[in-house]
């Protein structure tokens, strides 16, 4: 039978999950709306110059100088904070629950260890790094291979280690818009971009890969 302990640690991992998705939703859809609205209006503004609306030009005159209309350029810059603005807030979200899941098991492997009087066998240095933790959390509980993915990620992003990036770009290249060796080279982390559907399923991962089913129960 499975621990009231068990039950209660999954209860609390998942409401943490939960309270994550929250704050997410909550600070990525206001910024999501101003898209979409900023894009509505970008379109209204195409439509009127097809129909024979002009705007003053802000440079005009030599050839060689772009021509800015304001009304357009005001546009394109609100719709270019937008994206940046939601690019940023998925990236940090990946990252942040990312490492929830690292100092959750920190949290859940040392406490069982105490408990079972392992105080001996506890060296703090085997939670640094992934595959330590890997290792300690299996001697107890089943986990998800597909945790790696988001811990691959929210390196990457974190670090933004070039060597890193180009594993990423082999193995994950559907978070790339450009993939080409100039963009990744000189762009680093910022040529990684990730979207809504990469925050849902990492949130996915994620909660699939707390403390569920111990190896023995």
């Amino acid at each position: 039978m499975i621990s009231d302990e068990f039950h209660l640690s999954n209860h609390m991992y998942l409401s943490k999950i939960s309270r994550y998705r929250e704050i997410y939703e909550k600070t990525v859809k206001p910024v999501e709306e101003q898209l979409t609205e900023v894009e509505r209006e970008i379109g209204a503004y195409n439509l009127s110059v097809k129909c024979g609306y002009r705007e003053t030009p802000l440079i005009s005159g030599d050839a060689t100088i772009t021509i800015l209309f304001p009304e357009e350029e005001k546009l394109h810059y609100h719709k270019g904070i937008c994206i940046d603005v939601i690019g940023s807030i998925n990236k940090n979200t990946i990252v942040n629950i990312y490492h929830f899941w690292e100092r959750y098991w920190f949290d859940i492997i040392i406490g069982k260890e105490l408990a079972e009087n392992k105080e001996s066998n506890i060296q703090y240095s085997d939670f640094q790094q992934y595959k330590t933790l890997k290792t300690r959390i299996s001697k107890h509980y089943e986990i998800d291979d597909k945790i790696e993915k988001i811990k691959d990620i929210a390196n990457a992003l974190k670090h933004g280690n070039r060597r890193n990036i180009r594993a990423l770009l082999e193995a994950y290249p559907d978070i790339f818009e450009r993939t080409d060796e100039f963009f990744i080279k000189y762009f680093g982390a910022d040529a990684i971009s990730i979207k809504r559907a990469d925050v849902e399923e990492a949130f996915e991962i994620v909660s699939n890969s707390g403390p569920q089913k111990p190896l023995t129960s």
